[in-house]
This record gives C-alpha cells, sequence and structure tokens, in this order.
C-alpha cells in the first residue's frame, strides 16, 4: 500500500514544482533501492502516455520519491 501526500508544505527542489511526495518508490519496487545498492542515475524520468515527461527525485534518507514538473 503506497502512502502519498498532497505536497503543499514540502520545500520545492531547484525551482521545480513538486506535484506529489510518496513513500512508495520505484527504485525500491525495480530492485534498486539506493540503500542496498548506491548506484547515482538521476535525473529519472516518468513519460505519460500523451508525451509529458515527469521528473523524479528520490530522497533515499527519508525514503521518499517526489514527482516533479
Amino acid at each position: 500500500m503506497s502512502k502519498c501526500e498532497n505536497n503543499t508544505i514540502n520545500r520545492p527542489i531547484v525551482n521545480d514544482m513538486v506535484l506529489m511526495t510518496c513513500r512508495y518508490c520505484l527504485l525500491y519496487e525495480l530492485g534498486y533501492c539506493r540503500r542496498v545498492n548506491p548506484l547515482k542515475k538521476e535525473p529519472r524520468y516518468l513519460r505519460l502516455r500523451n508525451g509529458t515527461l515527469i521528473r523524479l527525485h528520490f530522497d533515499c534518507h527519508r525514503c521518499e520519491m517526489q514527482l516533479l514538473k
């Protein structure tokens, strides 16, 4: 079960608008958790069906993933 929250109180990262902050992490689900395997390959993106790119930011110390526009 994922725990997501609307990001109205969290700080923005590098002038990008934070769309959502989640405790559900795609890196963890794919077996690339940086707490176990510290690879630094950012930025990563999700491509929506309409072609929009959503940038992903991983805060592994807090075990959170942010979706940025």
